[in-house]
């Protein structure tokens, strides 16, 4: 099957604009950092040098020995009659899969491109418990599709204890919260529809929307973060929208009370569904008395939870709590994309998720509060031209001012051992935020501390 081209106007907007010096070593890295980030996918073929050099200001040269240093780093092939295609590292991304694929990592690297926390302390008991009555298990190992009920009535406790009284038959329990987002953007939106997603956001609520054939729209956060999602869902040029009022990835905004009954009133208005990612709604380590989740005001919404931050990241258990209509529908369509979640999984979750309580997860709150101190301290000892609001929640702060372009910064990072992403995969588009990053505070104190000295350095 011949390669799809990228076509040449996509990949020269997701390039950007190219320095007056250091041409060759721009242009390799840009690609390396496409391929990474997955905005090149494995098996796309580039445009031509010869086109690449005349739309950039290029000479062919400098193109081709860019190209030939990406070849090296292992993201590109170049084939006889086949150009250039996009071939991509072989090692496995970080737990939170933000790429397709990434670079491997030298040993003692820090890797901030991954948001995750340390294991629930309970965990290895809960699961020998679990194991320990796979044999006594009377249907064998087979379980319901929409997930086994002592896991549900556990999803309908934490509900209850959030102030939303919640029915089994609301509830169907998926392959974490991206397999949710996928099939509540899939059962309330036709093919081709404009779903909005916050910009910037978290990257795979836009891959889930493109990956059904809808369009993403970005959804501009300005300084009233509230009022541009209000404003966003009030137009009615929406036919669903994908948010994350509860501190938000990747910039650790909460939604308050009223302004959630703002968006369920407006969503109600022009009938716009809400998809609501609840990832994080017990990353409350401020311990500030929670608002209740975003549902009610007569608006339809599907709120997708996911256990991954809040317990384990291999606790890879999620779930859709909406109508009990739409819990049908969700059902039967999940029957073309799986069976449901193995059972082991279910019961230790259901083991763990009393732990969580309205306001988080308490066991992780004195290290992410740590780790929050050291990272901001740092900040404004090293790094205090950047511009930052402090998070009020979550486990990533968003930063903007670098000096150096972000793609750069990224690259150079990456050469000194530390891995982390630029702003623009936090784009719906994958376009835009040039000199922005994403910064998780949920590592090692030490680790953090030297990736942001290294940082530092590099700014300076």
């Amino acid at each position: 099957m011949t390669p799809e081209t990228v076509p040449l106007r996509t990949l020269l907007a997701l390039l950007g604009d190219p320095p007056a010096v250091g041409r060759s070593d721009w242009l390799s890295a840009r690609i390396a950092a496409l391929v990474g980030e997955g905005r090149l996918t494995p098996g796309a073929r580039l445009p031509s040098e010869r086109m690449l050099a005349a739309e950039l200001g290029f000479s062919r040269g400098t193109v081709v020995r860019a190209l030939d240093a990406a070849g090296e780093r292992g993201v590109l092939r170049a084939r006889q009659g086949s150009g250039r295609t996009v071939r991509g590292p072989s090692a496995p991304g970080p737990v939170e899969s933000l790429t397709a694929r990434s670079a491997p990592l030298a040993p003692g690297a820090v890797d901030l491109r991954a948001t995750v926390l340390p294991p629930h302390p309970e965990l290895g008991s809960a699961a020998a418990e679990a194991a320990a009555r796979l044999a006594e298990d009377p249907a064998w190992g087979s379980a319901p599709a929409d997930g086994i009920p002592e896991l549900i009535e556990q999803i309908c406790g934490h509900y209850a204890r959030r102030g939303l009284p919640t029915e089994p038959r609301q509830i169907v329990v998926t392959n974490g919260a991206v397999s949710g987002l996928h099939l509540a953007v899939r059962s309330m939106t036709a093919r081709g529809a404009r779903v909005g997603t916050e910009n910037p956001g978290y990257p795979n609520s836009a891959r889930v929307i493109t990956a059904a054939h809808r369009r993403a729209m970005p959804i501009d956060l300005a300084a009233d973060h509230a009022g541009s999602i209000v404003q966003a869902v009030s137009s009615g040029a929406l036919a669903a929208a994908v948010l994350t009022p509860d501190f938000h990835n990747p910039t650790g905004r909460l939604l308050g009370a009223e302004d959630r009954v703002r968006l369920l009133r407006a969503a109600a208005r022009t009938g716009t569904p809400l998809i609501i990612d609840e990832t994080l709604a017990g990353i409350n380590w401020h311990r500030t008395p929670a608002p209740p989740p975003t549902a009610g005001e007569g608006a339809t919404t599907l709120l997708v939870g996911s256990l991954s931050k809040s317990l384990w990241a291999g606790l890879r258990i999620g779930w859709v709590r909406t109508s009990e209509d739409i819990a049908d529908a969700l059902s039967h369509l999940r029957l073309g994309v799986d069976l449901g979640m193995p059972p082991l999984e279910q019961r230790i979750a259901a083991r763990l998720m009393p732990t969580m309580t309205a306001d988080g997860v308490p066991h992780c709150h004195e290290h992410i509060t740590s780790s929050w101190e050291l990272v901001a301290e740092t900040l404004a000892e090293l790094l205090s031209h950047w511009t930052w609001t402090a998070p009020e929640g979550g486990l990533s702060l968003w930063v903007t001012g670098t000096r150096l372009p972000a793609p750069e910064l990224v690259f150079r990072a990456g050469e000194r051992g530390v891995a982390l992403h630029p702003g623009a995969l936090f784009s719906p588009l994958g376009t835009g935020w040039p000199h922005a990053l994403r910064l998780p505070f949920s590592g090692r104190a030490a680790p953090l501390r030297r990736a942001l000295e290294v940082l530092a350095e590099l700014e300076g």
